[in-house]
């Protein structure tokens, strides 16, 4: 990626439904209800890879609620495409959206991890496994 890519946030298209749709790096204005319903799916991704069947399994309404902010389309239009166009809307969404991932919420999600765990190991107790 050129310094110029990494200034100036590339845009992608798909076409779903019959319908090209345009996929962008989320708005500020997007981002609160995006992460909020976004992070109980981000425990799902490891360094391994995304295993979209466990990932739509456990958390799949919550990955399409999250699709749907990220391309300001209706809820009901991501339920109702085929599970293919579904898997590949999302994992556009998540690499449009890459860099913020990788430089801004995992970065922060590590650091309140490791606050948490300070702060909870301070009076001798031991974090929950949940």
């Amino acid at each position: 990626m050129s310094d110029l890519d990494k200034l100036v946030p590339t845009t992608s298209e798909l076409t779903l439904n019959g319908e090209t749709i345009s996929i962008s790096p989320l708005r500020v204005g997007q981002m609160p209800a995006f992460l909020r319903v976004l992070a109980p799916v981000m425990k799902q991704i490891t360094d391994e890879g995304v295993d979209w069947l466990s990932l739509f399994g456990e958390r799949g309404e919550d990955l399409l609620r999250a699709v749907a902010i990220a391309i300001n389309k209706p809820q009901k239009w991501v339920d109702d495409l085929a599970a293919d166009e579904a898997i590949l809307l999302a994992a556009k969404v998540i690499e449009v959206n890459a860099d913020f991932f990788t430089r801004t919420v995992l970065p922060r999600l590590d650091g309140l991890f490791t606050q948490v765990g300070k702060v909870t190991s301070k009076d001798g107790s031991t974090p929950s496994k949940s």
